[in-house]
């Protein structure tokens, strides 16, 4: 016990020593101080930031995915000005409008499957029913040309390029209905100014009838 108590006193006598005698600011000093800081290898795994370990985990796609989303949310500019006929034209929707997605949902309803915008067709028809040999084309009075309809006239500006646009439409129309007919399909179009909420119903079941030949046999339909 004596030389084991002797011995620990001689090291901690000979470590004042250093840290005493050594002026300050001597190289001594500098490497006694820096010898009670931990080395870096010492250092937890915790304290490091996790967010490179897992972009490193994961390959990069965390930062790719961040890019992805950034470029998706970045709004496309526009290519006309907001209040003209053009800027107007270019937001209306192709297919699945507002109209097509109302005549749909009342014919689901209802109990009756079809296919949508079905391209094997002519058209591309807004709704094919195989079982009842029918289809249907929802049409926007302005594009189609209503004839009679007060949705539809003739734009005042740029008349040459409207009319030869808006007349190829409503040919092309009676071309493919007519092919569609011929090939034994029963065509049947709704025109826009005949969902409007006062003639909505009554359009609706109307169209019901004819696609499950109500009309033509005289007989009732269940309107409930």
């Amino acid at each position: 016990m004596a030389i084991g108590t002797a011995a620990t006193s001689a090291s901690v006598t000979s470590a004042s020593a250093i840290s005493v005698s050594a002026p300050l600011g001597s190289e001594t000093s500098v490497f006694a101080t820096s010898a009670s800081v931990p080395s870096a290898s010492l250092v937890p795994d915790s304290a490091i930031s996790e967010k490179p370990a897992k972009q490193l985990k994961n390959g990069g796609k965390v930062s790719h995915r961040n890019a992805e989303k950034s470029r998706k949310s970045a709004k496309t500019p526009e290519k006309y000005e907001r209040g003209t006929r053009s800027y107007t034209m270019s937001h209306i929707r192709g297919k699945n409008t507002k109209i097509e997605v109302l005549v749909r949902s009342y014919l689901f309803r209802r109990g009756l499957r079809f296919r949508k915008n079905d391209k094997r067709y002519p058209g591309h028809p807004d709704i094919v029913l195989p079982k009842w040999r029918t289809m249907v084309f929802v049409n926007g009075c302005f594009w189609h040309m209503h004839e009679g309809c007060t949705k539809f006239s003739m734009p005042k500006s740029n008349v040459e390029f409207w009319t030869a646009k808006l007349v190829r439409n409503h040919d092309r129309d009676i071309t493919q209905h007519a092919e569609l007919e011929k090939a034994g399909w029963k065509v049947l179009v709704v025109w826009e100014c005949e969902l409007t909420k006062a003639r909505r119903e009554e359009t609706l079941k109307r169209l019901y009838r004819q696609i499950i030949g109500a009309d033509e046999c005289g007989e009732s339909s269940d309107e409930s």
